[in-house]
């Protein structure tokens, strides 16, 4: 039954998967390798490759060139994961006299945060960062989410953000967007409306991206109160997971364990983590080439996904 499947050469029984499907349905902002390993009984490492093999279905499935194109009113925005930068070991002291010259202004509380970006940890930290580009469909008749694309990307640049909008987004759609000088082009081959958040979060003709932000803080929700942070050559997967849990949180647990279990025994290898703590890693996992790191949109797991075809297993 699983032979040619993503759980091909499986040592666990199938009463173990389900409730590995249960346990990874039911978190809202996803698990943790210590919780899963509790609740489905199985060592950490164990759960870590199953856990990755159905993020690897997700975003193999809801990110298929099949997908039909977000339609309607789109809210479009950026998140930047990865690479934060910390703050210096010693904070710069500023004299009475200079903390009431410029009180209450940016400078002061740019002096006392004693964030130096120029550092050799920040700058190393910066070659990690990466921006996570979500386009969310709003539903007309519920209200809410109704389907969410996500994409990685190295910056959120003009030139990735066209590129997404015309691979995902039906021509003609109404597109909300930030001020941020990225989204100018939407214009062209879009309705594009614009909030101004240094001014207010919504227009009063009622332009805004809150869809989007809602959708960024349960990632970042994940990030810093579950995983501990991501890691670059890990992050498509577990945003493509936030992305699927927003689209889907209106079904029912069994429908939503019946489509993840329908997509693991599938045909087809997992091509990321089959063998992966044998030492038959990809070479995108081990060390990421840089030049081709959102050269185009999506460009190392593209790539990946090429090479890994002619690969056998």
């Amino acid at each position: 039954m699983t032979s040619g499947t993503r759980f091909d050469s499986h040592k666990i029984s199938f009463r173990k998967i389900i409730r590995l499907l249960i346990h990874a349905e039911a978190s809202p902002k996803g698990s943790t390798l210590v919780a899963t390993s509790n609740a489905v009984c199985m060592v950490e490492k164990c759960s870590q490759q199953n856990l990755m093999k159905i993020r690897e279905a997700i975003m193999d499935n809801t990110d298929s060139p099949g997908q039909l194109k977000l339609s309607g009113t789109i809210h479009v925005d950026g998140i930047h994961v990865c690479g934060k930068f910390r703050r210096s070991n010693r904070r710069m002291k500023a004299t009475s006299g200079s903390v009431l010259a410029v009180h209450g202004t940016t400078e002061v509380k740019r002096r006392l945060r004693s964030i130096n970006p120029q550092s050799k940890g920040n700058q190393r930290r910066a070659k990690n960062k990466r921006v996570a580009i979500a386009m969310v469909e709003v539903d007309s008749q519920l209200g809410g989410a109704r389907r969410v694309v996500v994409a990685m990307c190295r910056s959120e640049n003009a030139s990735d953000v066209m590129t997404l909008a015309q691979q995902y987004i039906e021509p003609g759609s109404r597109v909300f967007t930030d001020e941020n000088p990225a989204y100018n082009k939407l214009g062209s081959c879009f309705e594009h409306f614009v909030v101004n958040h240094s001014v207010e979060y919504s227009t009063p003709e009622g332009v805004n991206e809150n869809l989007a932000e809602s959708f960024f803080s349960r990632v970042r929700r994940g990030e810093y109160g579950v995983h501990h942070g991501f890691r670059p050559m890990y992050m498509a997967f577990y945003v493509h997971e936030y992305a699927w849990r927003e689209t889907y949180r209106r079904r029912t647990q069994r429908e939503k364990v019946k489509q993840l279990a329908s997509w693991l025994l599938a045909p087809g290898y997992s091509r990321y983590w089959r063998g992966y703590h044998g030492g038959n890693r990809r070479r995108h996992l081990r060390q990421p080439r840089p030049e081709i790191v959102m050269g185009s949109v999506d460009a190392p797991w593209q790539d990946a996904r090429s090479t890994a075809r002619k690969a056998p297993g």
